[in-house]
């Protein structure tokens, strides 16, 4: 098991969907969009200058991989991924995956609308509950 110092008092556990060598993969609880994921630095560093070659390689690997595997999910098929990297509030270096849309979604019951698709997207302090967290990884684990 990895040491998520991300979340000390392990709020977030039922996101964790994979775990690399230098990196942890989780859907994210504030899901900007449909299918938002979070990548973590297993390594306690805060500034990307501070990565090794090999975390650059393996980070581009882990992009690659989440992206194809939202690709394949029928309900997803992002248009566009968005990343942000802002280290405000957690000082931990974590990329912010955000599939972008150009048409809405149907998950869980609910339609999902990228309402800024063309634009940067709109930052949500709205966290999803665990029940729609689990729903997204188990859809997404059987593809990754």
């Amino acid at each position: 098991m990895v040491n998520r110092v991300w979340d000390k008092e392990n709020q977030y556990k039922e996101g964790l969907l994979k775990v690399y060598k230098h990196w942890v993969l989780e859907v994210s609880y504030r899901q900007h969009t449909l299918g938002c994921y979070i990548i973590f630095s297993k390594r306690e560093i805060e500034k990307i200058s501070q990565l090794t070659t090999e975390e650059i390689d393996e980070l581009k690997q882990v992009m690659k991989n989440i992206e194809s595997t939202l690709m394949k999910i029928i309900k997803l098929k992002p248009d566009r991924f968005n990343y942000l990297q802002l280290g405000n509030f957690l000082h931990h270096l974590h990329f912010h995956g955000i599939p972008r849309y150009k048409s809405p979604r149907m998950f869980n019951g609910q339609e999902w609308i990228d309402s800024t698709w063309g634009e940067p997207p709109v930052w949500s302090e709205t966290k999803v509950g665990d029940e729609l967290v689990i729903k997204l990884r188990e859809l997404i684990k059987k593809h990754l």
